[in-house]
């Protein structure tokens, strides 16, 4: 059963996946940092050393979140019967490099796209336990289908100027809510009757 935090926990797990994946395969003296990044922060890339993209760095930046038509109905007939709402989410994420040199970007985007190729499932210990968990838990992260004026127009609302990068899908993201209760069975009380004992049919004894 996962709780409200479980958006902001996925967005977590992917960055720790791949910082633990760059840590194993580049030297620490030019090793990109994956970041969760918001809005704000393509305002401010590069700027200061207290800003959250800094140059080489890998972005993780949730532009869309949709519900998951194909399991809602499901979800939605399971909390008829056991009182617990769920709600299925889809984030949609673009993973963006951020790099002085050109060449560079595209590596730590080639690294990036082969290490959620390779672990494309997040369950157990590679899920942020502040997502509240439960043990079947599992979230997928695939590429996107985003055709490119999507993306232009998603570049369009913020302030950085277009940057190569490449989209993906996290599913199912599962929001639990309360047991919510459900009605008491209901018993019929007869009164006003009085004492029906050998009153035939008719009301005569």
């Amino acid at each position: 059963m996962a709780g409200y935090r479980a958006l902001a926990a996925v967005g977590r797990s992917v960055v720790a996946l791949l910082n633990r994946r760059f840590a194993e395969q580049i030297p620490a003296g030019r090793r990109p940092r994956a970041v969760l990044a918001g809005t704000a922060d393509f305002d401010l890339v590069n700027s200061s050393p207290d800003a959250v993209i800094r140059f080489p760095a890998v972005s993780v930046y949730c532009y869309r979140l949709s519900v998951d038509r194909e399991t809602r109905p499901g979800w939605s007939a399971v909390a008829s019967r056991d009182g617990i709402p769920r709600l299925p989410l889809r984030m949609h994420l673009l993973v963006t490099a951020w790099d002085q040199f050109a060449e560079s970007e595209l590596e730590w985007l080639g690294l990036a796209a082969r290490t959620l190729e390779v672990d494309s499932v997040l369950t157990g210990p590679l899920l942020d336990p502040s997502g509240e968990w439960g043990p079947a838990d599992r979230i997928e992260v695939v590429q996107d289908d985003l055709a490119l004026d999507s993306m232009s127009e998603a570049f369009q609302a913020l302030t950085a100027d277009y940057r190569l990068c490449l989209p993906y899908v996290a599913r199912v993201v599962r929001i639990d809510g309360p047991r919510q209760p459900t009605g008491e069975p209901v018993a019929t009380v007869a009164t006003g009757l009085g004492d029906l004992t050998g009153v035939d049919g008719g009301g005569r004894r």
